[in-house]
């Protein structure tokens, strides 16, 4: 009977330790996800931060898009590769190092959801306006060839926009 006393004060002791201890790992434990809880809320401080601070890729696209549509703005009229008749989209995108859909997205994003023909031919017809006030010794037909445009598609582009011929819309224009 002594044995059995000893054996039970003994497994008495040892499940009272173990409670012990289980007992502060569990203290420890909610001590260490408080101080996990207060690192993780200031992580996400820094990164809400940072989030505001630094610009959307979307934001970076579009500023990059504007960039380079300014460029191909610039490129069109020095260059005056609106004359050559035989421009078309996939020459215009290998001149400018872009891809064709590329190319087509930027001009579209740009120029209120124009394609490229539209685009290119609305920068002729604009040119040609011009040319029409300000060279009025300059034949209509000229004036389509420079801006590459045969003298028919002119007359037709031309009228569509402005509701009037080429050569009415300069005499009309002309005397304001």
């Amino acid at each position: 009977m002594n044995i059995l006393y000893i054996f039970t004060e003994h497994a008495f002791a040892f499940f009272v330790g173990i409670a012990v201890v289980s007992f502060a790992f569990a203290v420890f434990l909610v001590f260490r996800s408080q101080r996990f809880k207060k690192k993780n809320k200031a992580l996400e401080q820094k990164l809400t931060e940072l989030n505001r601070e630094t610009p959307s890729r979307e934001a970076q696209n579009r500023n990059r898009d504007a960039e380079t549509y300014q460029r191909i703005i610039r490129a069109v009229y020095d260059d005056k590769l609106y004359a050559d008749q035989h421009m078309d989209r996939d020459t215009f995108a290998a001149r400018m190092n872009l891809s064709r859909h590329a190319l087509n997205r930027i001009i579209s994003n740009n120029s209120s959801g124009q394609s490229f023909p539209q685009w290119i031919n609305n920068i002729r017809i604009e040119t040609g306006c011009e040319m029409l006030l300000n060279e009025p010794d300059k034949s209509v037909v000229d004036i389509a060839k420079e801006v590459g445009l045969t003298p028919n598609n002119f007359h037709r582009l031309f009228r569509n926009r402005y509701g009037m011929t080429p050569i009415r819309y300069r005499k009309e224009e002309g005397r304001k």
